[in-house]
């Protein structure tokens, strides 16, 4: 994991930082949901990226809210 040399700029839906989602270039298991969407270890579902899911390390990076049931 690396570390940030600059301040976080918010995005829109409270993303920080958050790199583009090529969905062109997304794996099965990512379109599917079960791989994250941006480093493709294990999503979860409490982590939604609009339709794709991410994982624990990657929502806490980049400020995706978690959904509780």
């Amino acid at each position: 994991m690396t570390t940030r040399s600059t301040t976080p700029h918010p995005l829109p839906l409270g993303l920080v930082d958050a790199p583009t989602i090529n969905r062109d270039r997304l794996t099965d298991r990512q379109r599917a949901g079960t791989s994250c969407a941006w480093c493709a270890g294990t999503a979860s579902p409490r982590y939604p990226v609009a339709d794709l899911f991410a994982c624990e390390p990657c929502a806490a990076m980049y400020g995706v809210q978690e959904m509780t049931p």
